[in-house]
């Protein structure tokens, strides 16, 4: 295999994307030699084919005009990760304040945390993001543990997410979601007398203790 040949040709398939080097390692090239690899991506970065974002990070030769966020769209799509901390709390409205880094949990990385400069903040989380109401217990949850330090939070609007994230509840997907992610207790707690009150069916507790 002419390994310059086919990771350009990779390069070129997936413009606007990250590439994340470890990742990049372990999943896609894993046959290449690793002082190899990154001999061929410093000639493509001459080449303009890649930008280097952060340490390990490249961006493959980014289109000035998209308005896409490359970070995010890589780490954070519906396969690979979820946007949580303030940029989700803005999105929702619960509160106007902006605060820095961008966290994200996401499973499109090698390492347990990673900080791309001041602006991002990623954690490994080993879960399957594709379905929606997993994605929406986790806001939920990130909600209900973190709700008495959101600078500013308009807590009707936290409650109204909190219903409507949690309609669909069920025990397993929980389940799923704390062999990747850690709550405090007191977190599953509140939700479940949260649920409760919405007359939902749980053994949220007792899921818990089968994950500590």
């Amino acid at each position: 295999m002419n390994y310059s040949k086919t990771i350009r040709e990779y390069c070129l398939q997936n413009e606007g994307r990250v590439l994340d080097v470890s990742y990049e390692l372990k999943h896609h090239f894993f046959m290449v030699p690793y002082k190899t690899f990154l001999k061929i991506l410093n000639r493509l970065e001459k080449e303009k084919i890649l930008k280097k974002y952060s340490k390990g990070i490249y961006l493959i030769n980014k289109n000035e005009l998209s308005t896409e966020d490359p970070i995010i769209a890589f780490y954070a799509n519906k396969y690979t990760g979820i946007v949580i901390g303030y940029s989700m709390y803005n999105r929702y409205g619960i509160t106007k304040q902006e605060e820095k880094p961008t966290v994200i949990y996401t499973n499109a990385m090698e390492t347990t945390t990673k900080n791309i400069g001041d602006d991002y903040k990623l954690i490994y989380c080993p879960i399957q993001f594709y379905d929606v109401s997993i994605c929406s217990l986790i806001e939920a949850l990130e909600l209900i543990e973190n709700k008495s330090n959101i600078v500013g939070v308009d807590l009707t609007t936290l409650s109204e997410i909190l219903i409507n994230n949690l309609q669909y509840y069920k025990d397993f997907e929980l389940d799923t979601i704390l062999k990747g992610i850690k709550y405090k207790y007191s977190t599953i707690c509140s939700l479940e007398s949260l649920l409760n009150e919405l007359h939902i069916e749980n053994n949220a507790l007792k899921v818990f203790k089968d994950n500590a």
